[in-house]
């Protein structure tokens, strides 16, 4: 028997859904709820050559491409990566902002303070409070779910510089 961990996340507000449709994350955010293969990810680490980013296999080598992320996915890969004050981002895109040092550390959001601050949404919410709580949905499902960091607990807002 192969043991698992699921990790789950809560259906997305009703209020950003249509935001999700149109942004053509929707299919993304019905994978929140994904089930952990330890066994696969073992054998995937043993089989990893982090020298020539490959992994290798009895049968051949192969590697995990952004283009491979975008075809699975249907996202688009395309935009900046530059450097930003986070602080200022999150304020911006947020409507909210977090205590440096304490909630946002370099580029890094601690997950709680976001889900406590941004989900669950309000009934009656401006657009702009709809706007960022989509935003703040979209970076906890990418920070926590799919790209988690060591600790399990912070979201790295500098992978979604394009926000």
């Amino acid at each position: 028997m192969i043991s698992s961990f699921c990790h789950s996340m809560p259906e997305p507000s009703p209020l950003i859904v249509p935001i999700l449709e149109q942004l053509d994350f929707i299919r993304v955010a019905k994978l929140r709820h994904l089930k952990v293969n330890h066994a696969l990810i073992t054998y995937l680490v043993e089989k990893w050559r982090p020298e020539i980013h490959i992994f290798h296999f009895p049968t051949g080598e192969c590697t995990i491409t952004l283009e491979d992320v975008a075809l699975q996915l249907g996202l688009r890969v395309d935009g900046l990566s530059t450097m930003f004050d986070w602080e200022e981002m999150c304020d911006t895109y947020l409507g909210i902002l977090p205590v440096k040092g304490e909630s946002l550390i370099g580029s890094m959001l601690k997950l709680k303070w976001l889900k406590d601050n941004m989900l669950p949404l309000p009934e009656k919410s401006s657009e702009e409070e709809v706007h960022a709580c989509c935003r703040a949905y979209i970076l906890y499902l990418i920070g926590g779910i799919f790209m988690p960091d060591k600790t399990g607990n912070k979201g790295n807002v500098q992978s979604h510089g394009s926000w």
